[in-house]
């Protein structure tokens, strides 16, 4: 029976909810779940006798009205995402009351946009994200296969998709930190009140386990080419700008027998130098391009509600 009723509260809260971000909706269903499930379980260790549906109301009515609830968690979320937000420079002075609306930014405007360069860094480090995550993926899957035939095998595999759902937590706030992505902030409710099979059919059945599992796999293909597409458009935004100083200050650079100097016009010099002041901005584009497209994928995949 009070299964049934938080259920119920749930549904009512995530109609309330309705209309929000996903993560948010999937962070106070597991929050508030979470809280009913601790409170009834802490009522009945110190109550034996306890009427579960009388304590459950209560429980229900301190907690709040769904409406209530719902509107609480998007004036906090409301807060939070504001401060994890880049801050912008505002021309309102001190004592105007109204900031004045920030400006559209044009080609150039890249530069002060801090999220193409959190972005720039998530797709740098997304090499050795992506081989950490897939290792660990591929290492779980082929020992929870090889040992399946062992006593030690189910356990295994158990701890092994727990892990998973904890990476993919991680994840998530790097994904939210550096991209700028609203993603989930806290891990399922243990359940504890279910026993510990319906844990186990939720960890099995539950399909973020599995969508979890699959962003892990992908993220190793998705970082080399991340990586290696931004190392190469860096070297080649910053070999162009060098152009014109190492031609007209140092005239001739020898580097490992290759000769830069001898055959190269003035006016391809600056025209290459041009090119690298067009090439680095439209590396932080598409940086920022890139950043919010792996975002999307995130939530994809490792939102669930």
């Amino acid at each position: 029976m009070s299964d049934a009723t938080i259920d119920a509260y749930l549904d009512r809260l995530k109609a309330a909810l309705k209309g929000c971000d996903k993560a948010l909706i999937q962070d106070a269903l597991w929050d508030a779940e979470d809280h009913l499930r601790s409170e009834l379980a802490r009522r009945r260790f110190q109550e034996p006798g306890l009427d579960q549906a009388k304590a459950l109301a209560d429980i229900l009515a301190a907690f709040g009205e769904p409406d209530e609830v719902a509107a609480a968690y998007r004036d906090r979320d409301a807060l939070v995402s504001a401060a994890l937000a880049p801050a912008r420079p505002s021309r309102a002075s001190e004592e105007e009351t109204v900031e004045a609306p920030t400006p559209r930014r044009g080609f150039f405007g890249i530069f002060l946009d801090l999220r193409a360069y959190t972005s720039l860094l998530y797709l740098l480090l997304s090499l050795a994200t992506g081989i950490f995550f897939f290792t660990w993926a591929v290492t779980g899957i082929s020992l929870s296969v090889g040992l399946a035939v062992l006593v030690i095998g189910i356990p295994f595999l158990i701890v092994f998709l727990g892990s998973v759902r904890l990476l993919a937590l991680a994840e998530g706030r790097l994904v939210e930190g550096l991209l700028g992505v609203r993603m989930p902030r806290r891990q399922p409710p243990a359940e504890s009140e279910r026993g510990w099979k319906a844990r186990l059919k939720g960890l099995f059945t539950d399909g973020r386990t599995w969508t979890s599992l699959t962003y892990l796999v992908l993220m190793l293909p998705l970082g080399i080419f991340y990586f290696t597409l931004v190392i190469s458009l860096l070297s080649i935004s910053l070999a162009l700008l060098a152009a014109p100083v190492v031609h007209f200050v140092f005239h001739e650079v020898t580097f490992q027998g290759w000769v830069w100097g001898e055959d190269h016009t003035g006016v391809m010099v600056v025209i290459a130098g041009l090119l690298g002041v067009l090439a680095v901005p439209a590396t932080l584009h598409l940086a920022r391009l890139l950043g919010r497209a792996q975002g999307h994928l995130a939530r994809r995949l490792l939102v669930r509600i």
